[in-house]
């Protein structure tokens, strides 16, 4: 996969999503892509990928603060629950597989518990 596919791949997944406003792509190079899937202009979900280490990040971002993240490093999922952003957690349920629809999916469930949606 190249930076290009990986970027028309999240686009095509985000049209899914009527709480993404709008997508910024903050930089892509020939190894990486980084972008901003925005909720509003102080929330977002930010997708970064560097397609040769095999590292995949998805982060909800509140007021310039992850609130909730997942990622793929080192060949292995973890989790940055909701009630603990700064931790990791690699229990069954943090180190699952997730997909950009999957995490899409949480992060819309954290925002409307949080009544920001």
């Amino acid at each position: 996969m190249t930076p290009d596919d990986f970027e028309r791949d999240v686009r095509a997944i985000v049209a899914a999503w009527a709480y993404i406003c709008w997508i910024y792509l903050l930089d892509k190079t020939k190894r990486a892509v980084k972008m901003r899937l925005h909720i509003d202009n102080e929330c977002f979900v930010q997708v970064y990928a560097n397609l040769q280490k095999s590292l995949i990040s998805y982060t909800l971002v509140l007021n310039r603060t992850r609130i909730y993240g997942r990622d793929y490093d080192g060949g292995k999922w973890h989790r940055h629950p909701y009630d603990a952003p700064e931790s990791h957690d690699f229990s069954d349920e943090g180190s699952r597989e997730t997909s950009l629809s999957e995490f899409l999916a949480e992060a819309q469930l954290i925002l409307q518990a949080s009544g920001i949606l």
